[in-house]
Protein backbone atom coordinates (compact mmCIF):
# COMPACT_ATOMS: atom_id res chain seq x y z
CA UNK A 1 0.00 0.00 0.00
CA UNK A 2 0.95 3.78 -0.94
CA UNK A 3 0.05 5.92 1.46
CA UNK A 4 -3.68 3.62 1.50
CA UNK A 5 -3.53 3.37 -2.18
CA UNK A 6 -3.23 -0.02 -3.37
CA UNK A 7 -0.17 -0.53 -5.55
CA UNK A 8 -2.43 -1.37 -8.60
CA UNK A 9 -3.23 2.09 -9.09
CA UNK A 10 -2.81 3.49 -12.44
CA UNK A 11 0.12 6.21 -13.18
CA UNK A 12 1.14 8.09 -16.61
CA UNK A 13 4.88 9.06 -16.95
CA UNK A 14 4.84 12.35 -18.93
CA UNK A 15 7.19 14.38 -20.11
CA UNK A 16 8.88 17.67 -18.86
CA UNK A 17 11.63 19.54 -21.39
CA UNK A 18 11.28 22.98 -20.84
CA UNK A 19 11.22 25.29 -17.66
CA UNK A 20 7.60 27.38 -18.31
CA UNK A 21 5.69 23.54 -17.93
CA UNK A 22 7.62 22.51 -15.19
CA UNK A 23 6.91 26.02 -13.57
CA UNK A 24 3.22 25.41 -14.23
CA UNK A 25 3.30 22.23 -13.06
CA UNK A 26 4.76 23.24 -9.38
CA UNK A 27 3.15 27.00 -9.18
CA UNK A 28 -0.14 26.69 -11.26
CA UNK A 29 -1.07 23.35 -10.52
CA UNK A 30 -1.19 21.91 -14.18
CA UNK A 31 -0.02 20.15 -16.80
CA UNK A 32 -1.27 20.54 -20.21
CA UNK A 33 -1.51 17.31 -22.97
CA UNK A 34 -2.06 17.98 -26.75
CA UNK A 35 -4.99 15.74 -27.43
CA UNK A 36 -3.95 14.55 -30.95
CA UNK A 37 -1.03 12.81 -29.00
CA UNK A 38 -2.26 11.99 -25.89
CA UNK A 39 -3.29 8.26 -25.01
CA UNK A 40 -7.36 8.27 -25.39
CA UNK A 41 -8.87 9.01 -22.65
CA UNK A 42 -6.64 10.16 -20.44
CA UNK A 43 -6.78 7.59 -17.64
CA UNK A 44 -4.44 8.18 -14.68
CA UNK A 45 -5.30 8.51 -11.10
CA UNK A 46 -1.60 10.56 -10.71
CA UNK A 47 0.83 11.83 -13.31
CA UNK A 48 4.67 11.73 -12.98
CA UNK A 49 7.27 13.68 -14.48
CA UNK A 50 10.49 12.94 -16.74
CA UNK A 51 12.43 15.78 -16.97
CA UNK A 52 15.27 16.07 -19.97
CA UNK A 53 18.47 17.76 -19.99
CA UNK A 54 17.59 21.24 -19.31
CA UNK A 55 16.78 20.16 -15.90
CA UNK A 56 20.65 19.51 -14.84
CA UNK A 57 20.89 17.31 -11.86
CA UNK A 58 17.10 15.96 -12.06
CA UNK A 59 17.44 15.27 -15.75
CA UNK A 60 16.57 11.69 -16.97
CA UNK A 61 14.92 11.15 -14.23
CA UNK A 62 11.80 10.66 -12.61
CA UNK A 63 11.70 12.04 -9.32
CA UNK A 64 7.97 13.67 -8.74
CA UNK A 65 4.84 12.69 -8.99
CA UNK A 66 0.97 14.44 -8.18
CA UNK A 67 -2.16 12.92 -7.95
CA UNK A 68 -4.47 14.31 -11.23
CA UNK A 69 -7.41 15.96 -9.61
CA UNK A 70 -9.30 16.73 -12.81
CA UNK A 71 -9.07 16.61 -16.67
CA UNK A 72 -10.79 19.40 -18.80
CA UNK A 73 -10.40 20.22 -22.36
CA UNK A 74 -9.65 23.76 -23.82
CA UNK A 75 -7.96 24.95 -26.57
CA UNK A 76 -4.37 26.48 -26.29
CA UNK A 77 -5.23 29.69 -26.38
CA UNK A 78 -7.85 28.93 -23.32
CA UNK A 79 -5.21 27.73 -21.22
CA UNK A 80 -2.43 29.63 -22.71
CA UNK A 81 -4.34 33.62 -23.32
CA UNK A 82 -1.01 35.35 -23.44
CA UNK A 83 0.27 33.18 -26.49
CA UNK A 84 -2.86 34.12 -28.80
CA UNK A 85 -0.68 33.81 -32.18
CA UNK A 86 0.78 30.28 -31.50
CA UNK A 87 -0.05 28.35 -34.69
CA UNK A 88 -1.11 25.46 -32.20
CA UNK A 89 -3.49 27.97 -30.70
CA UNK A 90 -6.67 26.36 -31.73
CA UNK A 91 -5.81 23.08 -31.06
CA UNK A 92 -7.38 20.88 -28.57
CA UNK A 93 -5.41 19.67 -25.25
CA UNK A 94 -6.25 18.22 -21.93
CA UNK A 95 -5.65 20.26 -19.16
CA UNK A 96 -4.81 18.46 -15.99
CA UNK A 97 -5.40 19.54 -12.49
CA UNK A 98 -3.10 18.30 -10.03
CA UNK A 99 -2.66 18.19 -6.25
CA UNK A 100 0.32 18.65 -4.12
CA UNK A 101 4.17 17.72 -6.16
CA UNK A 102 5.12 14.72 -4.12
CA UNK A 103 8.84 13.08 -4.22
CA UNK A 104 10.13 9.71 -4.57
CA UNK A 105 12.14 8.19 -2.22
CA UNK A 106 14.17 6.76 -5.20
CA UNK A 107 14.35 9.23 -8.04
CA UNK A 108 14.14 7.12 -11.11
CA UNK A 109 17.06 7.25 -13.41
CA UNK A 110 17.42 6.01 -17.47
CA UNK A 111 20.52 4.83 -17.81
CA UNK A 112 20.63 5.50 -21.10
CA UNK A 113 19.63 8.62 -23.19
CA UNK A 114 15.86 8.24 -24.11
CA UNK A 115 13.22 10.01 -25.64
CA UNK A 116 9.79 9.21 -24.13
CA UNK A 117 6.60 9.96 -24.94
CA UNK A 118 4.36 8.63 -22.45
CA UNK A 119 5.38 5.30 -19.91
CA UNK A 120 1.48 4.17 -18.48
CA UNK A 121 2.67 2.23 -15.57
CA UNK A 122 1.21 1.41 -11.42
CA UNK A 123 1.81 3.37 -8.40
CA UNK A 124 3.47 0.12 -7.21
CA UNK A 125 6.31 -0.02 -10.24
CA UNK A 126 6.28 3.63 -9.64
CA UNK A 127 7.66 3.39 -6.14
CA UNK A 128 9.64 0.29 -6.58
CA UNK A 129 11.02 0.40 -10.10
CA UNK A 130 14.87 1.13 -9.98
CA UNK A 131 15.53 2.67 -13.19
CA UNK A 132 13.08 3.60 -16.02
CA UNK A 133 12.71 0.07 -17.80
CA UNK A 134 11.36 -1.38 -14.16
CA UNK A 135 8.59 0.78 -15.20
CA UNK A 136 7.32 -2.20 -17.15
CA UNK A 137 8.75 -5.62 -16.69
CA UNK A 138 8.47 -7.12 -20.16
CA UNK A 139 5.63 -8.61 -21.40
CA UNK A 140 4.64 -9.38 -17.73
CA UNK A 141 4.43 -5.65 -17.37
CA UNK A 142 2.70 -5.11 -20.58
CA UNK A 143 -0.18 -8.02 -19.12
CA UNK A 144 -0.80 -5.87 -15.67
CA UNK A 145 -1.24 -2.59 -17.53
CA UNK A 146 -3.38 -4.21 -20.09
CA UNK A 147 -5.17 -6.03 -17.68
CA UNK A 148 -5.42 -2.68 -15.23
CA UNK A 149 -7.06 -0.47 -17.92
CA UNK A 150 -9.29 -2.30 -19.81
CA UNK A 151 -10.40 -3.62 -16.28
CA UNK A 152 -11.21 -0.32 -15.90
CA UNK A 153 -12.58 -0.13 -19.48
CA UNK A 154 -9.91 2.56 -20.69
CA UNK A 155 -8.24 1.80 -23.96
CA UNK A 156 -4.66 2.24 -22.93
CA UNK A 157 -1.37 2.66 -24.96
CA UNK A 158 2.40 2.51 -24.40
CA UNK A 159 4.48 4.15 -26.84
CA UNK A 160 8.07 4.56 -26.41
CA UNK A 161 10.79 6.33 -28.57
CA UNK A 162 14.04 4.73 -28.24
CA UNK A 163 17.01 7.13 -30.08
CA UNK A 164 20.61 5.20 -30.04
CA UNK A 165 23.35 4.98 -32.52
CA UNK A 166 21.56 6.74 -34.95
CA UNK A 167 17.95 4.43 -35.28
CA UNK A 168 14.91 5.17 -33.69
CA UNK A 169 12.79 2.73 -32.52
CA UNK A 170 9.22 2.70 -31.06
CA UNK A 171 6.82 0.21 -29.34
CA UNK A 172 3.04 0.57 -28.86
CA UNK A 173 1.10 -1.51 -25.86
CA UNK A 174 -2.40 -3.07 -27.89
CA UNK A 175 -5.48 -1.00 -27.05
CA UNK A 176 -8.42 -2.86 -25.93
CA UNK A 177 -11.91 -2.59 -27.47
CA UNK A 178 -13.70 -1.85 -24.13
CA UNK A 179 -13.66 1.97 -25.12
CA UNK A 180 -13.72 2.69 -29.19
CA UNK A 181 -15.22 6.58 -28.80
CA UNK A 182 -12.76 9.51 -26.90
CA UNK A 183 -14.25 10.09 -23.94
CA UNK A 184 -12.56 13.54 -23.87
CA UNK A 185 -13.36 14.74 -26.99
CA UNK A 186 -17.02 13.68 -26.87
CA UNK A 187 -17.30 15.59 -23.50
CA UNK A 188 -18.12 12.25 -21.78
CA UNK A 189 -17.86 11.77 -17.97
CA UNK A 190 -14.98 9.16 -17.48
CA UNK A 191 -15.52 7.05 -14.40
CA UNK A 192 -12.76 3.86 -14.02
CA UNK A 193 -13.93 0.82 -11.86
CA UNK A 194 -13.06 2.07 -8.45
CA UNK A 195 -9.67 3.69 -9.17
CA UNK A 196 -10.47 6.63 -10.25
CA UNK A 197 -13.27 9.20 -11.37
CA UNK A 198 -12.32 12.62 -12.97
CA UNK A 199 -15.31 14.50 -14.49
CA UNK A 200 -13.82 14.99 -18.54
CA UNK A 201 -15.66 18.18 -19.75
CA UNK A 202 -15.15 19.46 -23.26
CA UNK A 203 -15.95 23.50 -24.43
CA UNK A 204 -16.41 23.62 -27.78
CA UNK A 205 -18.15 26.68 -28.85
Amino acid sequence: MYDGEAGSTPVLVVLINNQDDWRRVVQEGWYRIPLRRAPRPVAAAYLAFYQTRVFGADAFHVRYYARALRYQIRTRAEILPGEPAHPHAHELYYRIALGPMQELERPIPSRRLRRITFIPTTLGQLHEAAEINDLWRGEAADGVVQELFYGASVKARRHLEIGERGRHYTTALKTTPALRRSAGAAGFETRLAGVLSPRIEATRQ
